[in-house]
């Protein structure tokens, strides 16, 4: 029937009507079915089936039963997944390719590590020299040593060239003259041509000096 009434195809109304019927005519031999199944053929089975209009699903024989029949599907599914994958000649290729990156790096850092330790342990004063060191450990430590040095001399030339310098004056100053200190007449006696440090004799005293020096006998 291809009439409307009140806005709803009652064609429609009709099937679904009828969906209903046979589903509830199917369901109950679908459990049967499902049943022998799992006895007869010994495999694990579960069903599961929403039901219009229904929060909970129709679970056969559990609902534990059919979460673990889910998980072992799941598992099966990414086992065989990793088969094929590990299969392929590729795949293999680039797992050992990336083992190997994986392990130089750990090498580097472990290598590292250990120059470091023999350096603290020189400017400790724990070590005294490197003579029983292998030469492939004095050789990577060599490679250490200059490359802290680069990094050391790349800082500073970096420093060097981030300091600003003053500006240089534009023009010279000149210095001021030189003033020639005022010579003195003294009446003093002239001192011996040999004088030795230990003999004083012929020497003024210090009283001849300051009284000297108070009369004010400039030049």
């Amino acid at each position: 029937m291809a009439r409307r009434r009140g806005g709803i195809k009652i064609r429609y109304i009709m099937d679904r009507a009828e969906r209903r019927r046979t589903l509830e005519k199917r369901l109950p031999n679908l459990l049967k079915k499902t049943r022998e199944f799992a006895v007869l053929c010994d495999v694990p089975t579960s069903l599961l089936v929403y039901l219009p209009g229904k929060d909970q699903p129709v679970v056969w024989p559990s609902q534990e039963a059919a979460l673990a029949v889910v998980r072992r599907y799941k598992e099966e599914r990414d086992l065989q997944r990793f088969r094929n994958n590990l299969d392929g000649p590729e795949f293999i290729r680039k797992m050992i390719a990336k083992a190997k990156v994986e392990l130089s790096t750990v090498q580097r850092q472990t290598r590292d590590k250990e120059m470091s330790l023999l350096i603290d342990d020189f400017f400790a004063g724990r070590r005294m020299s490197f003579d029983d060191l292998s030469p492939e450990v004095l050789a990577a430590l060599e490679s250490t040593v200059e490359n802290k040095l680069r990094a050391v001399n790349a800082r500073q030339q970096k420093l060097l060239g981030a300091a600003v310098l003053p500006p240089l004056p534009t023009q010279l100053v000149q210095p001021p003259p030189l003033v020639m200190a005022p010579t003195f007449s003294s009446n003093l006696p002239p001192l011996p041509p040999s004088l030795d440090a230990s003999d004083v004799r012929g020497l003024p005293t210090t009283e001849e000096l300051q009284a000297f020096f108070m009369n004010g006998e400039l030049a």
